[in-house]
């Protein structure tokens, strides 16, 4: 998209925003328009959607009653985005039990580190036959120090030049999957003796075993929550290299091809992770003495660091295009935000509609899986610092109250996080919100404003036939806010049908009960087509991250012997996998109209005090706490800073 706002790297596989913004909008605003007495004509879009209404109520009187079933060992899983696994009906059982009570129940209060006692919560796993791999000691670093030796490659070969590496440009090589009789053996999650060293053993492969995807994915997602990512890789890499000191070179050079399978899945799957610098370093460092031990391997290394280098580049573009968009948004804040509105520069909600959701899918895919995870363990780190200033957290000592006193861990020092496009995406949620309601208060004659949320409200509805469920929910939000609500005299002209259904579909009763079968069938019905382009699915993000958090909160870290409580990883992995990665396969066909976007996200909107301001404006106070409100608004704005 030459000279347009989005760029689109295939490597990537998202857009990465990596253009200028388009410069037929800077500083560029229609003359045409009259602030407040904007007569362009808007006719409501004629819908005729009563047979496919029909269709899903019956669709969901069908499924009520099995979504809130505990026993799910009958249904199949769909894989996923990354193949993700699942191998056995217990285990199935298990993650579906853990669903329905996600979907089901509302998150509770609690401390950020307190443990859920709920026993309501079983886990149906029955003991499968699989490797003692998981329960071989390992040695690691004491204090949980990086170990430097460990690129130290056995070899003849070690004394090659030591100069950086630099990738290759060749990029036709491609990995090739193990075999599955080289794969290892189902693992038991009901072992409740896993400790993270015999976890981080168990990835370490061998000249005849390697990890399946469907371990190290729950492991690489999860595990950071009881280890930083970086020492987690220093010690996979160190016990790899150990590993190989006293076999042969050929086992030796199956070996390390095994290894570099594993890498290529972190590094495909959670590139993120080595954009810290200490990682990278290390990745750099084990490449070059890889390929110094042995160079038939050359071509799988810059294959792997090519893709890695390509994708962290695309995230650089992203969030520089992110930081461009809010210098932009800021330097309108000091021009005149009543020079034009949305209907004069899209006149139709079915188009204001498809560009939200190209904004969206621009947001959701640069979202990495890891975000999830790491938004709360830094959220709620920050809380517990700020709760006990005075407390060491980097040397305390935690033990669980009244049950297992024997348990003791140090507190875990997680790596920080480096990459803000989840909080970017929640960022244009709220910015959506915020541009919905300045849009309508910024209009003192009632006949706009009632143009106005009609086309805001049919918009909704089309974001809604569109699965855009994210942006259908901003629109509301808007429309539901203080100073549009309190507007009575312009709802009166308003034909509330169509607000009143949307309205009822995101009913918070049941924990969104209406909306989560709603998701449901939209996400099995794009899933049926293979996520073709047009079955579009995005989910309202509010929701992805309660759920995650309740998965979080309310499944116990560690088991009743102290050992790593597996099944909330793999819970909680996939869950992640299946309802948000799979959404970020959404595909869209319609145009993509950049100025119509570039209004959207950099247009001006007022913050609280002053749309209520402006609400007083479009109608005066109705009540004395109105008046009271209005009154000490004005003297805020009055009273110098």
């Amino acid at each position: 998209m030459n000279g347009l706002m989005y760029g689109y790297d295939p490597s990537a596989g998202f857009y990465t925003g990596n253009g200028p913004i388009h410069q037929s909008y800077q500083n560029h605003y229609p003359s045409t328009f009259t602030p407040n007495s904007h007569l362009n004509p808007y006719t409501r879009q004629n819908y005729n959607n009563s047979q496919q209404i029909n269709e899903l109520q019956q669709q969901q009187q069908q499924q009520q009653q099995q979504l809130y079933t505990n026993n799910y060992s009958q249904q199949s899983t769909n894989a996923n985005v990354y193949n993700f696994e699942t191998s056995s009906a217990a285990t199935l059982a298990y993650y579906d039990n853990i669903h329905a009570r996600v979907r089901s129940n509302p998150v509770t209060n609690q401390h950020p580190n307190s443990v859920s006692t709920n026993s309501s919560l079983q886990y149906p796993y029955t003991q499968s036959p699989g490797s003692n791999l998981s329960e071989r000691p390992m040695s690691t670093k004491p204090n949980g120090q990086i170990d430097p030796t460990f690129l130290v490659v056995p070899g003849t070969q070690t004394n090659r030049s030591s100069s950086p590496y630099q990738p290759s440009t060749d990029n036709t090589v491609v990995l090739t999957s193990p075999s599955p009789d080289t794969m290892d053996g189902d693992l038991s999650l009901d072992y409740s003796h896993h400790t993270m060293d015999s976890l981080i053993q168990r990835l370490v492969p061998t000249d005849t075993y390697i990890p399946k995807q469907s371990f190290i994915y729950p492991i690489l997602l999860c595990s950071r929550m009881n280890i930083r990512p970086s020492l987690l890789f220093n010690q996979l890499a160190r016990l790899t290299i150990k590993s190989i000191t006293n076999m042969t070179h050929e086992r030796s050079i199956r070996t390390m091809n095994n290894f570099l399978y594993v890498l290529s899945q972190w590094t495909r799957t959670f590139p993120y992770d080595f954009r810290n610098n200490e990682m990278i370093s290390q990745l750099e460092d084990l490449f070059k003495k890889i390929t110094s031990f042995e160079p038939t391997l050359q071509s799988d290394v810059q294959h792997i660091y090519k893709k890695l280098r390509s994708k962290l580049k695309a995230l650089d573009f992203y969030e520089e295009y992110i930081r461009q968009l809010n210098k932009k948004a800021m330097y309108n804040l000091t021009q005149l935000a009543l020079v034009t509105d949305i209907m004069n520069e899209c006149p139709t909600a079915i188009i204001f509609a498809q560009q939200l959701t190209h904004i969206e899918l621009d947001r959701l895919k640069p979202v990495g899986a890891e975000e999830l995870i790491q938004y709360f363990i830094m959220k709620l780190a920050s809380e517990e610092a700020r709760a006990h200033p005075s407390r060491n957290f980097e040397s305390e000592q935690i033990t669980s109250d009244g049950e297992n006193s024997n348990i003791k861990s140090h507190k875990l020092v997680h790596d920080k996080k480096l990459t803000f496009c989840l909080e970017a995406y929640i960022q244009w949620f709220n910015r959506l919100t915020f541009f919905i309601t300045t849009e309508i208060v910024k209009h003192t004659q009632r006949r706009s404003r009632v143009r106005l949320i009609n086309y805001f409200i049919d918009a909704a509805y089309e974001c809604f036939r569109l699965h855009n469920f994210n942006s259908m929910i901003g629109i509301l939000g808007g429309l539901n806010m203080q100073p549009v609500r309190r507007l009575r005299k312009t709802w009166e002209k308003i034909q509330l049908d169509k607000f009143q259904q949307l309205e009822q579909y995101m009913n918070v009763s049941k924990n969104f009960a209406t909306y989560r079968l709603i998701l449901k069938v939209a996400m099995e019905e794009a899933d049926k087509h293979g996520w073709i382009t047009d079955k579009i699915v995005i989910p309202f993000t509010s929701i992805i991250l309660q759920d995650v958090y309740f998965i979080k909160t309310h499944s116990k870290d560690y088991t009743p012997d102290s050992g790593i409580n597996l099944k909330k990883y793999y819970s909680m992995a996939k869950f992640i996998s299946e309802e948000f990665v799979q959404c970020k396969q959404s595909k869209c066909s319609f145009e993509r109209n950049d100025e119509i976007i570039n209004y959207i996200i950099t247009s001006p909107t007022f913050n609280e005090d002053s749309l209520m301001l402006a609400s007083f404006e479009c109608e005066p106070p109705g009540t004395i706490l109105e008046k009271e409100k209005q009154r000490s608004l004005q003297k805020s704005v009055n009273t110098p800073s």
